[in-house]
């Protein structure tokens, strides 16, 4: 069994420091709150001697600030985790929001769970996270006020479920939900990064196979097609044409099909013609399945994890309509709260919109009956995630045989074009016997 080192403080509030063996990092830290000590440092390996005033006088070989102050290397980190923005990608924030579940989780006070994660490392991300919401805390400042002073990162939604489980006592559940959440969110834009890398790259092939063909293949044969006997066919004429037009005017192509891609997201962005293209993506066939069953997704699953952490239905209705970016999704959504505003039950107002299948309706309305409302949510977000896995696949499933088709009819056109050009040169050469 692995043996954790510590440092902990006691309920004297003196510092004590040692081993103790444990399965894991977690296990260890229970078993030293039960023992009624507040640990600050759990690591791996062997015990080392304790080090006594630590923030009054340096350790030997510790980091020192410029100018020889003194400083120490925490100090150091303190003070630079007090000064500028901290951005966290989203792979980083799921990996601090579940070791601060699990610290809490564990037993631990928020205070000595964000001293803990501090003393981890000097000067990481997590540590100057830690290291700053521990300062906010120790000023007097709420959990969800210090997320929000922290880090840009932690957004309104992570900010609400931490205010849910403060003000409903159990701020370790509501950290653990929205670690789940963050890990959920992350699989599933991973799923959609994945499903299209082949389709991306049977494209860039397509592409480079027609310029590979008619800007350097075709050329070289042109010089011999013009001097046959009896002209060119007009298929490989308009070939030849669009060769040589497409090696004269490239530019031109690119900068006509810049200003069409310009002029269309002027046009998707503008206060017209976004709410016209919003609701026409989720129209495309196949396409606009994927893009529903991402939100039916997303907006249950961070429904499910607000009202599970105590937040009431209207406000987390509320923060969960941010979710799309979509203005149609957003239109309906504010008419959904609207409903609930006046007093109508939640899915009788989802069913006046068109956004969501009678199945995901019937759900949610066997979640008010039932009074778990939050865990029907979280289920019916599991049923949305295998929808989606499906709704990507059969998007898969056509995309590949129709680029597979268009790559198809551009080696059909080249290759009717060399047999054309052999069989005239061998019709040419046999009239001259």
């Amino acid at each position: 069994m692995p043996t954790f080192a510590y440092q902990a403080s006691d309920a004297a509030g003196r510092d004590v420091a040692g081993s103790v063996e444990a399965p894991d990092r977690a296990s260890a830290v229970r078993q030293l709150t039960g023992r009624g000590l507040q640990p600050f440092q759990v690591k791996e390996g062997p015990a080392k001697p304790l080090v006594r005033g630590v923030g009054k006088a340096p350790a030997a070989g510790a980091a020192t600030a410029k100018g020889g102050k003194g400083k120490t290397a925490a100090a150091v980190a303190a003070e630079e985790a007090s000064s500028g923005p901290i951005k966290i990608g989203g792979k980083q924030l799921q990996l601090f929001t579940e070791e601060l579940a699990e610290l809490l989780e564990a037993g631990m006070r928020l205070e000595q769970a964000l001293k803990l994660m501090e003393g981890k490392g000097t000067g990481g991300t997590h540590s100057r996270i830690a290291a700053r919401l521990g300062g906010l805390i120790r000023e007097g400042h709420p959990f969800s006020s210090a997320l929000k002073q922290a880090s840009p990162s932690f957004n309104e939604l992570y900010c609400a479920v931490a205010a849910a489980g403060e003000a409903g006592g159990s701020l370790s559940e509501s950290m653990k939900r929205q670690g789940m959440y963050l890990a959920k969110v992350r699989e599933l834009k991973s799923q959609v990064a994945v499903a299209m890398i082949y389709p991306s790259f049977l494209g860039f092939s397509a592409i480079a196979v027609t310029i590979l063909f008619t800007t350097f293949l075709i050329p070289r044969l042109s010089g011999m097609m013009t001097k046959m006997r009896g002209g060119v066919p007009k298929g490989v004429q308009l070939i030849l044409d669009f060769s040589a037009f497409l090696r004269g005017y490239w530019w031109l192509l690119l900068a006509g099909i810049a200003l069409i891609g310009l002029l269309f997201w002027v046009w998707s962005n503008s206060k017209q013609g976004r709410p016209v293209w919003d609701r026409t993506k989720l129209r495309i066939p196949f396409f606009g399945n994927v893009l529903m069953a991402n939100f039916h997704t997303q907006f249950l699953e961070t429904l499910a994890s607000l009202t599970g952490g105590g937040l009431p239905l209207l406000k987390g209705l509320e923060l969960a309509s941010r979710i799309s970016a979509n203005l149609f999704i957003q239109k309906q959504l504010g008419s959904v709260i609207d409903g609930v505003r006046d007093g109508s039950a939640l899915s009788r107002s989802l069913e006046k919109t068109a956004l969501f299948p009678i199945n995901l309706l019937e759900m949610v309305r066997i979640g008010e009956h039932t009074g778990d409302i939050s865990g029907t949510l979280r289920r019916a977000a599991d049923r949305c995630g295998r929808e989606l896995e499906k709704s990507l696949e059969k998007l898969m499933a056509m995309l590949q045989p129709m680029i597979i088709l268009v790559m198809a009819g551009l080696v059909g056109v080249m290759a009717y074009m060399m047999i054309t050009i052999i069989y005239d040169t061998v019709a040419t050469l046999n009239s001259r016997r």
